[in-house]
C-alpha cells in the first residue's frame, strides 16, 4: 500500500489539544478524528503543552484558559514566543469580557466556547489553519463591548476595586488622597460608562467584564 495514498488533509493538519480535563481532551480528539484531522498531541498543562508544541510544531493549537500550573494566556504567550506565526485558537466556557480582549490583543486567532458543535469547530480550525480568525459571536459581542468599556481610567477602576471593597465615599477620598467631590465625580461617570444604575451593579458589571477581581 502507497502511504503516500492518504488524505493530503490528514497529513497536512496536526492539532494540538492542551486542555486539564481528561474527557475534554478525549472527546475533542475523537470528534477532530472524525472529521479527518490528525492529532499531534494532548497536553493536560501548560509545560506539557510546551513540550509537545516544540516538538510537535502544529498547524494549530487549542488552548483553554484554565490550567492546572499556569494561566492559558501565558501558555499562549509562550507559544508565540517560540512561533510567532504560531496558530493558537482559545477554546474555553469563559466569556469573561477581558480573558476575551487579552487573548486577541497577544495574539490568539480565535476564541471559541466548549459548546460548539464538532462540524463548527472542525471548520473554524481549517479556517484557522488556512490564515484565518474565528471568534464565537457572543465572544465577539463581549468584545465590542469590552472595548468601549476600556475608556475607564486607571483612577475610575481604583475607585471601582474600593467600592467593591464597600469602602464609602468619604474612604475612598482619604484612601486616594482626593477630594469627596472628585469620587463623586469618579462614580458618576462609572455608572455611565458601565451602564449601571447604582455601585453595587456596576461593581457586579465591572466583575462580569473582568475589570476586577473579586
Amino acid at each position: 500500500m502507497d502511504l503516500n495514498s492518504e488524505s493530503p488533509a490528514v497529513e497536512r493538519l496536526k492539532v494540538l489539544i492542551v486542555d486539564d480535563h481528561p474527557m475534554v481532551r478525549e472527546g475533542l480528539a475523537g470528534i477532530l478524528k472524525r472529521f479527518e484531522i490528525a492529532i499531534s498531541g494532548v497536553a493536560a498543562s501548560g509545560r506539557e503543552a510546551l513540550e509537545m508544541f516544540s516538538a510537535t510544531r502544529p498547524d494549530v493549537t487549542l488552548l483553554d484558559l484554565r490550567l492546572p500550573d499556569q494561566r492559558g494566556l501565558d501558555v499562549l504567550k509562550s507559544i508565540l514566543h517560540l512561533d510567532p506565526n504560531a496558530r493558537v485558537v482559545i477554546l474555553t466556557s469563559s466569556q469573561a469580557e477581558a480573558n476575551i480582549y487579552d487573548a486577541i490583543s497577544l495574539g490568539a486567532c480565535g476564541y471559541l466556547l466548549k459548546g460548539i458543535d464538532g462540524a463548527s469547530l472542525a471548520r473554524q480550525i481549517r479556517h484557522v489553519a488556512e490564515g484565518g480568525n474565528a471568534i464565537a459571536p457572543e465572544a465577539s459581542e463581549r468584545l465590542t463591548r469590552y472595548i468601549a468599556s476600556k475608556r475607564i481610567s486607571e483612577r475610575e477602576i481604583e475607585v471601582l476595586r474600593l467600592i467593591a471593597l464597600g469602602k464609602s465615599n468619604k474612604e475612598i477620598s482619604q484612601r486616594l488622597d482626593v477630594t469627596v467631590d472628585t469620587v463623586k465625580m469618579h462614580v458618576k461617570n462609572l455608572l455611565q460608562k458601565l451602564q449601571a444604575s447604582d455601585r453595587t451593579q456596576a461593581v457586579v458589571i465591572a466583575i462580569q467584564r473582568g475589570l476586577i477581581q473579586y
